[in-house]
């Protein structure tokens, strides 16, 4: 089996982050590692939660990992709380090779989300660069590019050495549409839009694209295969919270 270092948090209510990604990886035949960057009651969108940063473990677990002689086929990154977490998710990357896709999770609707500076946004951005696949969210694809079009700033990053660039949730005719960039060409790629932003699909989303990319797919392929099933699992949710995620669970058998 092909194995994955999953960099992310981990939250009790909300079925985000490293809960949905190690579910479905494993689901897709994927051996999943993960390393967490804080522990939550709950994702942070709900009214309250409580957080435990991992930060200061992060240094002693990969280095029980080295001991193990551990090597990774991916790497995926999600959230960040500070500049220390992503210098330790850097030097896994150089030590490991493999196939990186940094989800560079700092903000969506036009704005950052609380705590992301200025300096930690560039931190962010210089794991970007080194990434096989990014996965902003048009407001994260700003950030990193300064640009205020899509194609613009995927250009961006592809100049800067990203080899794929997919923007995420562009909403349009009520469809989501995900824009895909690579050396020489681009694509659109659209699923059903069933209501509004739900919590953790960015997360099942960025999974199964390395998943289905590092199992033999073309970029491309492995998009539109992981955006059709989330737009699956959105379109037979019962909750009416988006903070509570979407039933993937009901589908992890596909």
């Amino acid at each position: 089996m092909k194995k994955i270092a999953l960099i992310n948090d981990l939250s009790g209510f909300g079925k985000c982050s490293l809960l949905v990604q190690i579910s479905v990886l494993s689901a897709l035949g994927v051996e999943t590692h993960p390393l967490p960057t804080a522990v939550l009651s709950n994702q942070s969108e709900y009214d309250s939660f409580a957080i435990a940063e991992l930060t200061e473990y992060m240094p002693a677990f990969m280095a029980e990992w080295q001991k193990l002689g551990a090597r990774f086929d991916g790497i995926l990154t999600g959230y960040f709380s500070n500049e220390k977490q992503v210098d330790y998710a850097l030097s896994l990357v150089e030590s490991n090779g493999g196939v990186l896709l940094a989800d560079p999770v700092m903000g969506s609707q036009g704005r950052r989300y609380d705590g992301f500076s200025d300096s930690l946004c560039s931190k962010i951005a210089g794991l970007c660069f080194r990434a096989d696949i990014v996965t902003p969210n048009v407001t994260e694809l700003q950030i990193l590019s300064g640009e205020s079009g899509i194609e613009a700033g995927a250009r961006r990053l592809l100049a800067a050495g990203v080899k794929n660039v997919v923007v995420t949730g562009i909403r349009e005719n009520g469809e989501i549409k995900n824009a895909v960039f690579s050396a020489g060409c681009s694509q659109i790629i659209s699923a059903p839009c069933h209501g509004g932003s739900y919590s953790g699909t960015g997360d099942i989303f960025s999974a199964l694209t390395l998943g289905f990319y590092i199992n033999g797919a073309g970029i491309c392929e492995a998009v539109r295969r992981a955006a059709d099933f989330v737009a699956m699992c959105a379109e037979n949710t019962e909750s009416k919270n988006k903070n509570d995620g979407v039933d993937f669970e009901k589908f992890i058998k596909l």
